[in-house]
């Protein structure tokens, strides 16, 4: 099979939407090009809940209330001579590990520095933070550590850890290095924090993906001079850790400020002390987060990218819509799961925001193609002219319906663009409450030779039970219903019928600024019994002045010298056509009074006040030596009026007979 043959092949469009879906996924996925994806899944996994924490916590911290408090300025070494206070308080209350993410690099005030040193000896545990310098990343063996002052080193028993942490583009710390092995051997201050309290901790990965436990944290955060207030032993089983807090919550205006996962719906930054603790409580509980294999998440993602590609393809693109807004909720609460209760997590939004609104995007530009002949079943061609045949159709919701195939004429394509305007302009006005016209309910595109389609309510047929044996059915027109009459005409009653429904139909056409253009028994059909134009392609606007019109008409109803394509015109034929009806004639362009040689019987009587009418909306021809002084019917709606009076009139005289 060569590859043109195949891409007509029925397989093809839903392998070329799974292709498609793939690739979408896997570039996303693997490229640069997908890395607020990746993120932003990472991210959103928490937007919908966090795993609680049930390790005490506090968090002290140096912000704006303490600074005033205690008189001390933003980025200035504190007094140790408060943190020596601070600490003594938590020895005295059996605080098992103080966390001190504050460098004490140089020596200050000597009797401070011997009163902080002192303090941090009387704690059974106290970590020490360190500093990076040399590099810009742990990994890179140039760097090294700058550890606290020796005074303070040795009092915490030479327990410290490097506070550094490593952000992303975006300014959201996303991962963590507990364990750090550039040079020389050295851990990060939530890792050696980490160890004091689990000795079996162990080596761990370089790099770890942080659980963050909510937009508040699974601690308690303390004003530095309230950590005095608090009652005596409330320390007693907590792990503290002391740290700055931002001046502001405004994300990036300052240096020991982050962006956590909730700074994108909350847009609140976090200080580094709550993100080194959210880290500790990681490597305490075994709560980080890990990605699969590659190898694995290329496969889910080839696997999701064949079954949606394909499968929303073979779907109407409002299933497709739901089945795709089904898929996106099923992956997400699939991801917050995997997050929630396990230790992995999936860039589930390439999916849910990449693959499914490709796959749906995909279906939709074929859904948008137009509308198919494939899209019904064919039974019967009933009708055939110079621009097209009509059939015979069932719609794949099982309606019957009438669809009119509109082709070239020896190539030229003129005729089908002018019949697509016609029924373009046609089809707004049939819709909807309008019961006096034949409805359109489908347009399809025109192709380039200017070929199209359209579909209509289906007539009346002249068998019953046709659609046991759909190639019997036909149509029943005014033309077959007249021969199937003695005469070939019918009652005058039911030509005023007949007559009403049609010139309610040119009121609500001439209202429009159309004209039909070839009124005549062969196109009116019956819908539900009530009389309706056909032929509709040759519905054009109504032309101005002076403009060209195309010569589309049956010459027996076109009055002579008269224009065609005029309101007169359509008025005009509509008089011959209800001439024809109710007297069984061949409509020639000049005829008698009806009235004075069809009047045969007490039945027939009633012809008079139609022929009144026939006359006025014929005036022309029907009495060429009437004097001009009795005009022909201006509008549509003067005709209807006077054709609603003879029908009142018949009623009148029926009730007076019974």
């Amino acid at each position: 099979m060569n590859f043109r043959a195949f891409t007509k092949h029925q397989a093809f469009k839903p392998a070329l939407g799974a292709v498609l879906t793939v690739v979408c996924g896997l570039l996303l996925w693997g490229t640069p090009l997908g890395d607020a994806w990746v993120n932003a899944s990472y991210d959103y996994s928490f937007r919908f809940g966090a795993r609680p924490a049930t390790n005490k916590v506090v968090l002290i911290l140096m912000d704006n209330e303490a600074l005033d408090h205690f008189g001390q300025a933003r980025d200035q070494p504190w007094d140790r001579a408060l943190h020596a206070k601070l600490l003594n308080k938590l020895a005295n209350e059996g605080c098992p590990l103080v966390v001190m993410d504050t460098f004490f690099r140089q020596h200050g005030e000597p009797a401070a520095d011997d009163a902080l040193a002192k303090a941090m000896q009387r704690l059974p545990r106290v970590v020490l933070m360190a500093e990076l310098v040399g590099g810009e990343h742990p990994a890179l063996h140039s760097v090294r550590p700058v550890l606290p002052a020796e005074l303070f080193l040795s009092a915490a028993n030479n327990n410290w850890g490097v506070a550094w942490l490593d952000p992303d583009l975006d300014l959201i710390v996303r991962k963590h290095w507990p364990f750090i092995a550039a040079g020389p051997e050295f851990y990060s201050l939530p890792w050696t924090a980490a160890k004091l309290v689990k000795p079996g901790l162990g080596k761990v990965p370089q790099e770890q993906w942080l659980r963050y436990y909510g937009p508040k944290g699974a601690w308690v955060s303390l004003s530095y001079p309230y950590a005095f207030e608090q009652p005596s032993n409330y320390f007693r089983d907590k792990f503290v850790f002391i740290g700055n807090q931002p001046k502001t919550s405004v994300p990036g205006d300052e240096k020991d400020e982050f962006r956590t996962p909730y700074t994108r719906w909350t847009g609140e930054s976090a200080g580094g002390v709550e993100i080194l603790a959210t880290s500790f409580l990681n490597l305490l509980n075994h709560d980080w987060l890990r990605r699969a294999n590659p190898w694995v998440e290329a496969s889910v993602l080839v696997i999701t990218g064949i079954i949606l590609g394909s499968g929303l393809f073979r779907m109407r693109w409002v299933m497709a819509l739901g089945i795709a807004a089904a898929a996106g909720l099923a992956i997400t609460i699939g991801a917050v799961w995997l997050n929630y209760f396990t230790h992995y997590w999936f860039p589930w939004l390439v999916i849910a925001g990449g693959q499914v609104p490709c796959a749906l995007l995909y279906q939709i530009i074929l859904s948008y193609r137009g509308p198919a002949l494939s899209d019904y079943d064919f039974y019967h061609r009933f009708g055939s002219g110079a621009y097209g045949e009509v059939w015979l159709v069932r719609s794949s919701i099982g309606q019957w319906q009438a669809l009119k195939k509109v082709l070239p004429i020896s190539g030229l394509a003129d005729p089908c663009h002018r019949e697509f305007r016609g029924i373009k302009q046609y089809k707004p006005i049939s819709e909807g409450h309008s019961p006096e016209l034949l409805r359109v309910e489908l347009i399809s595109r025109p192709k380039r030779d200017g070929s199209f389609f359209y579909v209509m309510e289906l007539g009346d047929a002249l068998t019953p039970a046709w659609e046991k044996n759909p190639a019997t059915y036909h149509p029943r027109d005014l033309r077959l219903e007249c021969a199937q009459n003695e005469h070939n005409r019918l009652l005058p009653r039911e030509c005023v019928r007949i007559g009403i429904d049609l010139a309610e139909a040119l009121v609500l056409l001439h209202g429009h600024g159309l004209v039909h253009r070839d009124i005549k028994p062969s196109n009116v059909i019956f819908v539900r019994s009530r009389a309706k134009l056909a032929d509709i392609g040759l519905i054009i606007q109504i032309p101005q002045p002076g403009e060209e019109v195309t010569q589309v008409f049956t010459k027996e109803y076109v009055a002579r010298g008269e224009s065609v394509g005029t309101v007169a015109a359509d008025i005009y034929a509509l008089g011959k056509l209800l001439f024809v009806i109710s007297t069984g004639r061949h409509p020639i362009n000049e005829w008698p009074d009806a009235g004075t040689t069809l009047i045969e019987s007490e039945a027939w009587s009633d012809l008079k006040g139609l022929n009144k009418i026939i006359c006025k909306a014929c005036r022309p021809l029907c009495q060429p030596g009437q004097a001009e002084s009795e005009p022909r019917y201006a509008s549509a709606a003067e005709m209807l009026a006077d054709l609603r009076q003879v029908q009142k009139e018949f009623a009148e005289e029926q009730t007076r007979k019974i």
